[in-house]
């Protein structure tokens, strides 16, 4: 019975959006099943935040939350291809310590992929405290495809992202230096004289943005960092 269920039921928010049995005027946690574990003797469910409203159209599954205070943990100061997590069975309000692990951030990846062909992954700053939804060019988030930049991978370098708001400066496909090599955190890594063809002013030598945020090497004008307490939120979702 386990494993039809398993098999039956939600494995994303993009499932439980698509089902039409919840109403996608309410972000609430939902439980669903890890779809790598359906087979196993014993199937794991687990909860997991849904994001319905923030891109009317979009279903996202949040599957990391931390403070700035806590992004250099050894549970959240990793790649995602690293099996680190953080109150992965009891999210509920752990905005500042949470994180899952990495055999549900992948049944959720499977799963939007299997549905739209098309998964997508982002980051945002302080998401609980936001007004909702989004403006059309929303401050301090990144959003791209898989396609794009594949988060699982290890590739520190240049890449054209889909979008990107960095302190209120929008870009559209630009490129980005991202920083994912083995033991860090994906983050976006920028230079005040300039790196991958663009610069952004600061008083430091380069800053760090979306993650792993070392003392001297942030703007507090980035609101994932204004304080300690100021949360990273990073998802994984797709069109409805």
């Amino acid at each position: 019975l386990a494993q039809l269920q398993c098999r039956n039921l939600p494995r994303s928010c993009l499932d439980i959006a698509r089902t039409g049995n919840q109403p996608l005027s309410i972000n609430q946690y939902y439980l669903m099943y890890d779809g790598n574990t359906c087979n196993s003797a014993l199937p794991r469910s687990f909860t997991a935040f849904c994001d319905f409203t923030s891109q009317p159209g979009y279903a996202w599954t949040l599957i990391e939350s931390f403070s700035r205070d806590n992004s250099l943990d050894t549970n959240i100061s990793v790649g995602f291809p690293y099996d680190r997590y953080a109150n992965s069975d009891s999210p509920y309000n752990h905005w500042s310590y949470y994180r899952m692990n990495r055999s549900q951030m992948l049944s959720i990846y499977d799963q939007d992929r299997t549905l739209s062909g098309l998964p997508l992954w982002r980051a945002t700053c302080n998401f609980q405290s936001l007004s909702l939804p989004f403006p059309s060019s929303p401050r301090d988030v990144v959003q791209s495809s898989f396609s794009s930049f594949d988060i699982w991978s290890l590739d520190d370098g240049c890449h054209t992202l889909d979008y990107v708001d960095l302190r209120g400066y929008t870009r559209r496909s630009g490129s980005y230096y991202i920083e994912t090599g083995p033991g860090s955190h994906f983050r976006i890594h920028t230079e005040s004289t300039g790196i991958c063809g663009y610069s952004l002013t600061s008083s430091h030598y380069y800053d760090h943005y979306f993650g792993e945020y070392y003392t001297g090497y942030y703007h507090t004008g980035f609101s994932c960092v204004a304080s300690g307490s100021s949360i990273t939120n990073w998802w994984i979702g797709a069109k409805i």
